[in-house]
């Protein structure tokens, strides 16, 4: 796919007399998924020969392209300008920055934490061995850093919700133990036992977010289960 395909579709749907609204529907609905992998949430018709593109993310620098208008989060194509040179809108889309992949909101609906028996708890205490845990892999694609909000939701009405904060730099991914995460006291953020849903909230770029679990049974936690999932964005 590129954008010559893009411009020949345009006239192919002109020649067939269709509206602008009609258009304008119709190349989202056929090119969408790869206009968003250049970085581009929509297009619209303004007119038989002009077609705006809305950009996911800020304009970085100008450039000076016949045919092309750059705005802080959009571009205007003159269309018959930019027909003998169609990558001439590529080079533009470059000006942006990405605000990344994914989404800014996450949630986990399944979450439970078991509690260690006494073997795993001293295990753990000298720094070892798998034992039941989650765990959250948050990835940023974008090129600016992002701070995330982690929410945690019990089931239970009688345990106070919590959540805390970290960061996540551009082009960057972290990996957090959720049960390694301690409160003010130093002790586990997250409650053992409880059911809980866990909710991801970037501040500042899409991210992509799955989380896993590890659970182990057995003496000596001989026997361990894995299970990895994505979690779920309201998109």
């Amino acid at each position: 796919m590129n954008f010559q395909r893009l411009l020949t579709t345009v006239e192919e749907y002109k020649l067939e007399g269709i509206s602008l609204e009609t258009l304008t529907t119709l190349l989202n609905d056929t090119f969408g998924d790869w206009l968003a992998s250049q970085g581009v949430s929509s297009l619209t018709m303004f007119g038989d020969n002009t077609v705006c593109l809305n950009v996911r993310g800020e304009l970085k620098h100008t450039t000076s392209v016949k045919g092309i208008k750059t705005h802080s989060r959009f571009l205007v194509i003159s269309l018959d300008q930019v027909a003998d040179n169609p990558e001439a809108i590529a080079d533009a889309l470059k000006c942006y920055s990405s605000e990344g992949d994914g989404a800014y909101v996450w949630v986990i609906p399944d979450g439970y934490m078991a509690a260690l028996t006494p073997a795993e708890q001293e295990w753990e205490e000298h720094g070892g061995g798998y034992f039941s845990h989650e765990s959250i892999c948050i990835s940023n694609t974008a090129d600016i850093d992002t701070r995330c909000l982690l929410e945690v939701l019990y089931e239970d009405t009688t345990l106070e919700n919590i959540s805390c904060e970290f960061d996540v730099p551009a082009h960057r991914s972290v990996h957090y133990r959720l049960d390694k995460l301690k409160n003010e006291n130093g002790e586990p953020l997250i409650a053992k036992d409880a059911p809980v849903s866990y909710k991801i909230t970037s501040r500042d770029a899409r991210v992509v977010v799955q989380g896993s679990r590890i659970l182990t049974s057995g003496e000596n936690s001989i026997f361990a289960s894995f299970g990895t999932v994505m979690a779920w964005c309201p998109m």
